[in-house]
């Protein structure tokens, strides 16, 4: 029999597929039906601080009460931050699953009062989910990721909860930021964040947006490159399509893996297709849980097999000399 439990952030997952941040998770009915599928953990429709200030009368939001109660009722939001609170604890009552909140705010106070809300309600961890636009000429990278990292170390001041850091993968020395991540507090990274993408109407000269396009093999090459070198867990974001994807992470050194778009296009019920494609693998070699084979692929790893290499350089090389000599 295959054990695919794995940890993730200090909690025991049943399996390493997490149903990622969205709208099917944004409910107490979509964590049932996530639940039911059999997912390991589910992370939910992430909190905008918008919305909070939405339902913060101190924020001094300039709304009449009837119109700020209009706001409140769901007429206009996905969820109200107080419904969000009371999914968490009737989640927590009914499901044997580790639900894991995720928050996305503007300035460092409505981070520190998201965790500590949602930490009160239960959750059993938290994603930030961290994202600065970096449209100013005059401020460095090196700025922007100092933001990131004040973030991380003024939530991990003010909750317990074991936390997770989204990012994007448009970071210059990513390996280093993720290091600086781990070290700030976080336990674990998600990679990666994907972005709505701007696209012009050119009947009507107008912008739109539409939904910005995961990319598997960026998120395995990332994966792989960090695994055991930056002190903190990570979990793979984009572009899972088969079982045989979910292996190809966790031997990369993935401790989970979120999912979402393949949910939408084939349902939760494809959960149970991904499980045992995955144990499949397992048993054809020979593997009996997920840390036997955990990041045995990794770039670390592979390194380390190269015969007479001390340095990853003659590792990347050789790779790059092999693929146009082959």
């Amino acid at each position: 029999m295959v054990d695919l439990t794995t940890d993730y952030l200090g909690l025991k997952l049943k399996n390493p597929i997490i149903v990622g941040s969205s709208g099917l998770t944004r409910s107490l009915e979509g964590i049932a039906r996530c639940a039911e599928a059999g997912a390991g953990a589910v992370v939910l429709k992430s909190l905008f601080e918008e919305q909070f200030k939405l339902n913060d009368r101190s924020e001094g939001t300039g709304l009449y009460p009837e119109i700020m109660d209009y706001f409140q009722s769901g007429a206009l939001l996905d969820y109200a931050p107080r419904k969000v609170v009371e999914i968490i604890k009737e989640a927590k009552k009914q499901f044997d699953l580790p639900v894991i909140a995720s928050i996305n705010c503007q300035s460092q106070r409505h981070w520190i009062r998201f965790a500590q809300q949602l930490e009160d309600a239960g959750g059993d961890a938290l994603e930030l989910n961290i994202y600065t636009l970096p449209i100013d000429p005059d401020k460095s990278g090196e700025e922007y990721e100092r933001s990131y990292l004040d973030i991380v170390e003024s939530v991990r001041k003010a909750t317990n909860l074991p936390l997770a850091v989204k990012i994007f993968h448009q970071i210059t020395a990513l390996p280093n930021f993720v290091r600086r991540l781990s070290e700030a507090g976080a336990q674990a990274v998600v990679l990666f964040n994907w972005f709505l993408e701007p696209d012009f109407d050119l009947r009507t000269m107008s912008s739109l947006q539409q939904k910005g396009q995961a990319n598997f093999h960026l998120v395995l090459r990332w994966i792989c490159l960090l695994a055991q070198r930056v002190g903190c867990q990570l979990v793979a974001s984009g572009g899972v399509r088969s079982g045989r994807d979910i292996v190809k992470l966790i031997l990369a050194g993935a401790s989970a893996v979120q999912v979402c778009t393949l949910f939408y296009q084939r349902g939760l019920g494809v959960i149970k297709d991904l499980l045992e494609e995955t144990t499949a693998w397992f048993n054809e070699h020979g593997f009996k849980n997920l840390s036997e084979c955990q990041g045995k692929l990794s770039f670390k790893e592979e390194a380390l097999r190269v015969k007479g290499s001390g340095k990853a350089e003659v590792f990347l090389r050789s790779q790059y000399i092999r693929l146009y000599t082959d």
